[in-house]
Order: structure tokens, then C-alpha cells, then sequence
């Protein structure tokens, strides 16, 4: 079903009621209100009318915040704080001024400011320089997020693609007409929990192997901080090929030695295939590096049995050693992206990347359609015809319909990302567009 902006309005009026944001809980502030169904069609319109629009043969992209200029203090800026800086006039608000400015605002690092007029309806009041740091939530981070005010955000990011958000928490968003559900988060299901625990329990044997061997005091850790590191790289490498805008297949096997790719039968042909040695392991190596760093800095000599969690080290921002850490997991992440850039698929397992350029072998006739999922675990799903999806998506389709264990992750040149899994008795997909945003760091 296509949504339009009357029937967006209600659902976002619907979603908006019952999702105060984090910040405006935690800080006591007052909570925001929408305008009125009139004012709200209206300024959805604008943004979806612009997002169809190029700016010097580009497509328009930025962010667009509803919210009194007052709410952002002129004596601050990024990292930490927000730089507001007011148009003296204010400018009028339409699809044209919006194009215009779009150039000016960097879509990761800006966004234009508007509020009603009591005569002259919404204006610009001027720009906010936010920083990067709002996108850790997306390509993974540790240092503090500066939270957005408790306001209406429109994040115009394509031809007919709008993301509506409370601050940094997304509410609904708009993908060429369709509506897609960014509560079916498939990173934090039960399923992928399952598939990538045996990587979580070696490390956390070779940590307790580790902590018994040293001398000194180190902490504990448990599956949650394991299961942060893990999807910290996979948003960082799908956040990074969607920036590249080149697209690019990732298959992910969960055990070391996949079978699959033995040379006598193989289910994959991997073009360029990596030597099996300690470089290939080095993304592992990164993880158990980071879990020390974070259990060793905060190892406390009168509680042995202290428990580290994933935001403990995200605290652990003093730390010249973390800095160290993170540009070594974002080098690795880029690494992995760039590979994608090669016709093929990039193979990895649980100890890092095996090779790339890989071409799916085997029969391609025994699958005809696939189960789109609305929910997390892939229980409530519609059906859907491969032969609507281009061959990168139907070859993946195909490959676990083969091969039931492994998980494949396809991202568009158009920035969208789907993510396919053998579940319950068929091929099952999530769709990762909007997905990347999705939970605390």
C-alpha cells in the first residue's frame, strides 16, 4: 500500500504520542508537540517535493529540525554542543529555498531550522552545525552522543525517501510512497543472537583464559558487551558502502571453516581468496584487544568479580588507547566496504574476511519467492516474487535457499539494505534501511 502525506500524518500523530525520546525523559524537559494536521501535510509535502528535486545534477539530501532557535545556545558547537547561527531575515520555507540551501548544509553534519509564523506559516530561521557524533548510532562509536532537542526531524535522504524522527529516535519512514517499519530490527532478534553465539562464547572463554593468566586485576564481561562489538562492525562496514554509494554483498558464515567454500564443491567462487593467516584474523584480534582495554582500565582489585558493560567503555572516553582502538575498528570497517566495491560478493566468517569478488554457483530454478518479514524473528511475513529484484538480490536469495546457516546482507546503490536468512522453512528478508539508526551506543 502507498502512503500519502495525509495518511503519514496520522501515523505519525499515532507514534509521536506514545515514543517520548530518551533526552527528554532523562533531562526533564518538556515534552514536544506537533503542528496541526493542515501545518504538518504541508511541511511533509515540502520535504517530499524536494527530496524529487537535483541541485547541480545531485540529489537533495538534509536534515530539517522543527524547533524554536532559542533551544540551542549561541556559545556552543560540535563535538559536544550544537552551532546555531540565524538568517537575519529569516528566509521563507518552500521546496525551492530547501534546494537552494541543501548544498550549504551537509547532510551529516547540518540541519536547516524552521518554526511557524503566526501570519507567514513555517520559516528558516537559519542552520544547525551538529557534528558527526549523531551518527554513531548508525556506524558505530563510543564517544557521547549530543542529543537533538525533543523536536520533529525530517531527514530527506532520496528521490521520495523522508525518515521522520523525535530528535534522534526514528518514528516512520517514507520509501517511494511505501512505509517501512523501523521496529522490525533484525539485529536484535533472537535468531541472529543464536547465529553469532559461538563467536561470543570463544571470546568470552579466551577472556576468562586471559583474566586467570594476569597478575593483576581485570573485569568480567558478559554476552551484552560482545553482542554491542559485533554489530558495531557490521553497521560500521554496511554504513560505509552506503556512503560509497556503489552498493555491494556481504555473505556472513557463522563458523570458521565453512565447508561450502572447499574447492571440490564449492557454493561460492571466490575470485580473490585470502590466505588463511594471522591477518585474516585481525578483526577478530580488534575484539579480544578492546574487551581487555575495557576490562583491564576498569578492573577494580576490590571486586574481582566486577561486571564491565558495553557503556562502562563507552565512558572510557579519557583513554588514549580507545582512540587508538576506534580508528582501528572504522580502517577495518572501510577495508571490508571497499571490497564490496568489486563485482561480487565479500565472504567473511567468524575470524574476518576470506576473500571477495565471489560468484554464487549451483542451481538457480528452485526458488520462485521469498518471505518479507514485519517483525524481528521473521514469524509474520507476506510473500513476494523474486523476479521483481535485480540479480545481485536473487542470487543471494538462491544461495540460502542452498545454504540454510549462512546470512547475506545486500546494499543498493540507492543506499537501501536488505538482509536474507533461511527462516522457518523458507528464504526470509528484513529491510535494513532504516535500522542502522536503531538503539543506544
Amino acid at each position: 500500500m502507498h502512503v500519502y502525506p495525509s495518511e503519514l500524518v496520522a501515523l505519525i500523530n499515532q507514534r509521536w504520542n506514545g515514543t517520548p525520546t530518551a533526552e527528554a525523559s532523562d533531562d526533564g524537559q518538556a515534552t514536544s508537540t506537533l503542528p496541526g494536521k493542515a501545518a504538518l501535510e504541508q511541511l511533509i509535502s515540502t520535504c517530499y517535493q524536494v527530496s524529487m528535486m537535483r541541485e547541480e545534477d545531485r540529489p537533495v539530501t538534509l536534515r530539517l529540525i522543527l524547533a524554536k532557535s532559542e533551544l540551542f545556545p549561541p556559545d556552543q558547537g560540535p563535538p559536544k554542543g550544537f552551532l546555531r547561527l540565524l538568517f537575519s531575515p529569516p528566509r521563507p520555507f518552500n521546496e525551492y529555498e530547501l534546494r537552494r540551501l541543501s548544498p550549504a548544509v551537509d547532510f551529516e553534519r547540518s540541519l536547516v531550522g524552521i518554526e511557524p509564523h503566526p501570519e507567514k506559516g513555517f520559516q528558516i530561521w537559519g542552520v544547525v552545525n551538529s557534528g558527526i557524533r549523531w551518527l554513531q548510532q548508525e556506524r558505530g562509536g563510543n564517544k557521547k552522543t549530543n542529543q537533538l532537542p525533543d523536536a520533529f526531524v525530517v531527514h530527506v535522504t532520496g528521490p521520495g525517501m523522508l525518515t521522520i524522527c523525535r530528535g534522534l529516535k526514528i518514528i516512520a519512514t517514507l520509501n517511494s510512497g511505501k512505509l517501512l517499519d523501523s521496529t522490525a530490527n533484525a539485529f536484535q532478534s533472537k535468531w541472529m543472537n543464536k547465529l553469532l553465539a559461538p563467536v561470543r562464547e570463544s571470546l568470552l572463554e579466551a577472556h576468562e583464559a586471559f583474566r586467570a593468566s594476569v597478575l593483576y586485576p581485570v573485569a568480567k564481561i558478559q554476552d551484552e558487551f560482545i553482542e554491542n562489538l559485533q554489530f558495531q562492525l557490521i553497521k560500521r562496514v554496511l554504513s560505509v558502502t552506503r556512503m560509497n554509494r556503489h552498493g555491494g554483498t556481504f555473505i556472513i558464515f557463522p563458523d570458521d571453516n565453512p565447508a561450502e567454500l572447499a574447492a571440490d564443491n564449492p557454493s561460492i567462487l571466490l575470485k580473490y581468496r585470502f590466505q588463511n593467516d594471522e591477518a585474516v584474523r585481525r578483526q577478530q584480534q580488534l575484539m579480544i584487544r578492546t574487551i581487555r582495554l575495557a576490562t583491564t582500565a576498569l578492573g577494580d582489585i576490590n571486586d574481582p568479580d566486577k561486571i564491565v558493560t558495553w557503556k562502562d567503555y563507552v565512558e572510557l572516553r579519557h583513554e588514549s588507547a580507545v582512540y587508538d582502538l576506534e580508528e582501528a575498528l572504522y580502517e577495518q570497517a572501510q577495508f571490508m566496504a571497499s571490497l564490496a566495491s568489486v563485482d561480487g560478493a565479500v565472504v567473511t566468517c567468524s575470524r574476518g574476511p576470506l576473500g571477495f569478488g565471489g560468484m554464487i554457483v549451483g542451481s538457480l530454478d528452485k526458488l520462485t519467492e521469498v518471505a518479507l518479514a514485519s517483525d524481528i524473528e521473521g514469524k509474520m511475513v507476506t510473500l513476494g516474487k523474486i523476479e521483481g529484484y535485480g540479480s545481485r538480490h536473487r542470487s543471494v536469495y538462491h544461495l540460502c535457499n542452498a545454504i540454510h546457516q549462512v546470512m547475506a546482507i545486500v546494499v543498493s546503490q540507492d543506499g537501501n539494505v536488505q538482509l536474507a536468512k533461511w527462516r522457518n522453512g523458507i528464504v526470509t528478508c528484513w529491510d535494513l534501511t532504516t535500522q542502522m539508526f536503531i538503539g543506544d551506543n
